[in-house]
C-alpha cells in the first residue's frame, strides 16, 4: 500500500506525512548513490511537528553527504553520546597540535571536569543552551576560573566541529552567557577571609629557608633557595645538566624541562616521563646572583659526593640512583620541611572540597612578585627571566641580556642582609642570627 505523503517540497526538501500517533514524518534523498546499496540515499526522520520532522532528516541528511564527500564512514549513529564525539574531537583535531603533555593534561582535565557530569552523556538531540549553562555553572561552583576554562573552550569548539559536520544545528555553547559573581550586601567574614589568604611566601619564611640550607637541614632547602632566586619551574630544574651551567659568564640555560605523557601518545597504555623543551618551546637563560651561584656550587658538591652514578650529568639528581627528581617526592619533601620549620602553606578546603595550600610553584610566584613590586622594578625584564610570554606587546620587541637580567630583584637581595646590595642593618642581621639559633636549638 502505498504511503500518503503529505506537503511535497521540490529541491530536496523532503516528503512529509502525518502519522497515525500524530507525529509527522520527513523522508529527503540526497543527490549521492548509497555505496552499501548502489541506490540513492533516503534519510527518514520523525517529528512533533512537520517543521522538526523536516528539519531533523534536512540536517542528517547534510551530515551524510558532507562525511560521503569527505570519504569517511557516513553511518549516522544516533544514539552516539557528546561525550563520545568530544573524545573523537581531541583524537582527531586536538591532540595532532598539541604536545605529549599537553595531551595529558587535556585528558586528566576533561576526566575530572566533563566525562564525569551529566552533560557528557547527552544525545546531540537532547543538547541545548540551557544545558550547557547548568553544566557550567556546576563545574564554575566547585572548581577555579582557570581550571574550567580547558572544558569550556572544549565544548565551544567541539559544538562547532560538529555544527560543521551538520550533525549539530546550532553552537549552542556560543549562546552561553556565564553568570558572573556579584557581590552587593558586605560580608566581613568573606573580606577577611580574602585578605588574609596567603598567596606567596613572606620574608620571614625566605628567612626560614636560608638558615635550614647554613644549618644543613636536608636535602631541600638549597632547592628552595634556588628555585626562589631563579625563578625556575620544578620541572625545568628537575631537567638542568652541568653543562646548562656557564659559571664563567654567571649564566644558567634552561633548554629542557621534565614532564609526563601518555607511553606512545595513547591515553590507554599509561604514562611515563620524558624531557621535553620548556613551556612556550623557547630556550632561555637567566643570570646567577650571588646565593643562586652559592647553591649551584653547592649541589654540584653534594652530587658529587652522594650520587655513585650520574649518567646524564644532572646538576642535581636523586642520590640513590642518579635520575631526575620527580615533581612528587620533591613536593612531599618541600611540605615536610615547612613543618619542620614551622612556615605557614595557608592550607585550607577548596570550593572542590580538596585540601591545598601554596607548594612548589608557589616559590616561582614569590619571586615574580618580590621582583615586580621592587624598586624600579621592570615588568619586561622579570617577564624574561621568568620565561613568559603574554605580558605585553613590548615582549616582542625586546630581547634578553645580561644587563637587563641582571637587574631584577631576587628574594635573597630583598631579604637577606648579607646579600643585601645597600646593607647597613647590623642590628637586623643580629635579629636573624637570633632566628638561626632559635631554629637550631629546636632541632637538636
Amino acid at each position: 500500500m502505498a504511503k500518503n505523503y503529505e506537503g511535497r517540497k521540490e529541491n530536496g526538501e523532503g516528503n512529509v506525512r502525518k502519522l497515525p500517533s500524530g507525529k509527522y514524518e520527513c523522508v529527503v534523498q540526497s543527490k549521492y548513490i548509497n555505496p552499501k546499496t548502489g541506490k540513492p540515499k533516503r534519510i527518514k526522520r520523525v517529528g512533533e511537528t512537520e517543521k522538526a520532522a523536516r528539519e531533523k532528516a534536512k540536517l542528517d541528511l547534510v551530515a551524510w553527504e558532507k562525511e560521503i564527500e569527505r570519504g569517511r564512514d557516513t553511518k549516522i549513529n544516533k544514539a552516539k553520546t557528546f561525550g563520545e564525539y568530544m573524545s573523537e574531537y581531541i583524537e582527531t583535531e586536538v591532540k595532532p597540535n598539541i604536545t605529549g603533555s599537553g595531551y595529558h593534561t587535556y585528558i586528566n582535565n576533561m576526566n575530572r571536569n566533563f566525562f564525569d557530569f551529566p552533560i557528557s552523556k547527552y544525545q546531540l538531540h537532547m543538547l541545548n543552551a540551557v544545558e550547557f549553562e547548568r553544566y557550567f555553572d556546576t563545574i564554575l561552583e566547585l572548581k577555579s576560573k582557570k581550571t574550567c576554562s580547558l572544558p569550556m573552550q572544549l565544548c565551544k569548539r567541539c559544538c562547532k566541529w560538529l555544527v560543521d559536520r551538520s550533525l549539530l544545528k546550532e553552537n549552542y555553547v556560543a549562546q552561553v552567557r556565564i553568570k558572573k559573581e556579584i557581590s552587593d550586601e558586605y560580608d566581613k567574614k568573606r573580606e577577611d577571609d580574602i585578605k588574609n589568604r596567603k598567596e606567596v611566601f613572606t620574608p620571614e619564611d625566605i628567612q626560614k629557608f636560608y638558615y635550614a640550607y647554613k644549618n644543613n637541614m636536608g636535602q631541600y632547602p638549597v632547592v628552595v633557595l634556588f628555585l626562589l632566586e631563579t625563578g625556575l619551574r620544578i620541572g625545568e630544574f628537575a631537567a638542568l645538566r652541568n653543562d646548562n651551567v656557564d659559571l664563567e659568564n654567571n649564566k644558567i640555560h634552561i633548554v629542557e624541562a621534565r614532564s609526563v605523557r601518555f607511553k606512545d601518545n595513547d591515553k590507554e597504555k599509561g604514562i611515563e616521563y620524558y624531557t621535553k623543551v620548556p613551556k612556550n618551546g623557547e630556550a632561555r637563560f637567566i643570570m646567577m646572583s650571588d646565593l643562586c651561584r652559592e647553591c649551584v656550587l653547592y649541589m654540584m658538591e653534594q652530587t658529587r659526593l652522594k650520587c655513585k652514578d650520574n649518567p646524564d650529568d644532572l646538576l642535581y639528581p636523586t642520590f640513590a640512583n642518579g635520575k631526575r627528581r620527580s615533581n612528587a617526592s620533591m613536593e612531599v619533601c618541600f611540605k615536610e620541611l615547612c613543618d619542620k620549620l614551622n612556615i605557614d602553606r595557608d592550607v585550607h578546603l577548596t570550593k572542590g572540597g580538596q585540601m591545598k595550600g601554596l607548594c612548589l610553584h608557589s616559590l616561582r610566584h614569590t619571586a615574580d612578585t618580590m621582583a615586580n613590586t621592587a624598586k624600579n622594578a621592570n615588568v619586561v625584564n622579570t617577564a624574561l627571566k621568568m620565561g613568559h610570554k603574554a605580558i605585553s606587546v613590548e615582549n616582542v620587541y625586546t630581547h634578553a641580556t645580561e644587563e637587563a637580567l641582571s637587574s631584577v630583584m631576587t628574594p635573597s637581595q630583598a631579604v637577606l642582609e648579607e646579600y643585601k646590595k645597600d646593607s647597613d642593618a647590623q642590628s637586623k642581621e643580629e635579629e636573624l642570627y637570633k632566628m638561626y639559633l632559635k631554629l637550631k636549638e629546636k632541632f637538636e
